[in-house]
C-alpha cells in the first residue's frame, strides 16, 4: 500500500486517497524530512551514516515505501534526534495501513461472497499451482535445462555423424 489507502467515509480513517486529511505515513515522512532539511543530511550521508542505501531513503522520505522500525532509529541516530516521536508516527502509519488491508480484503470478500460491496483496491493474488512451494523461477530453470541438454544432445550426434562414429 502506498501513499494511502481506504475511503474518505471511514470514521476511523485520518486521511486516505480521497480525504483532505493526511495518512499518519504522510506525517512520518513529512517530519522525517523536516528533520533531513533541518540536519542538512543528504540520502548519501544517510546511508554513509546507516545500513540503508541512498535509494531506501529516497523511497522512505518520499512515501514509496514504510521504513522499517531499525531505519526510523537509525535516521534519527544520524540526525542526533529523539526516536521516540517518529517511532510513535511509524506505528500508528502500521496500524493504519494494517486497517486499511483489513478493510480492502473485508470489501474483497463482500463482493466474492455475492454480497454488496467495495470492489478491492488490489486483486487477489492469482492462486497457482505450486504444490512443492518452489515458485515459477525453478520451473523455467528447469525447462532450459531440459532444452539446453536436448541441445547438446542433438549437437554430438550431429559431431559423431561427421566423424563417422
Amino acid at each position: 500500500m502506498t501513499g494511502g489507502t481506504g475511503a474518505a467515509d471511514d470514521p476511523g480513517c485520518s486521511g486516505c486517497a480521497g480525504c483532505d486529511a493526511t495518512t499518519p505515513w504522510a506525517e512520518l515522512a513529512a517530519e522525517m524530512r523536516r528533520i533531513k532539511l533541518a540536519t542538512e543530511l543528504s540520502y548519501g550521508k544517510l546511508a554513509q551514516r546507516t545500513h540503508y542505501s541512498r535509494s531506501s531513503w529516497e523511497r522512505f522520505l518520499n512515501q514509496k515505501q514504510l521504513p522499517t522500525r531499525v531505519a526510523v532509529e537509525e535516521f534519527a541516530a544520524a540526525a542526533g534526534t529523539d526516536p521516540g516521536p517518529l517511532l510513535r508516527r511509524l506505528e500508528r502509519s502500521l496500524a493504519h495501513e494494517t486497517a486499511a488491508r483489513a478493510a480492502a480484503a473485508a470489501a474483497h470478500e463482500g463482493v466474492r461472497g455475492g454480497e454488496p460491496g467495495l470492489v478491492p483496491a488490489v486483486p487477489a493474488p492469482r492462486q497457482e499451482s505450486d504444490p512443492l512451494g518452489l515458485g515459477r523461477p525453478l520451473g523455467l530453470l528447469a525447462a532450459g535445462a531440459l532444452v539446453g541438454g536436448g541441445l547438446v544432445t542433438v549437437l554430438n550426434r550431429a559431431a559423431r555423424g561427421r566423424k563417422g562414429l
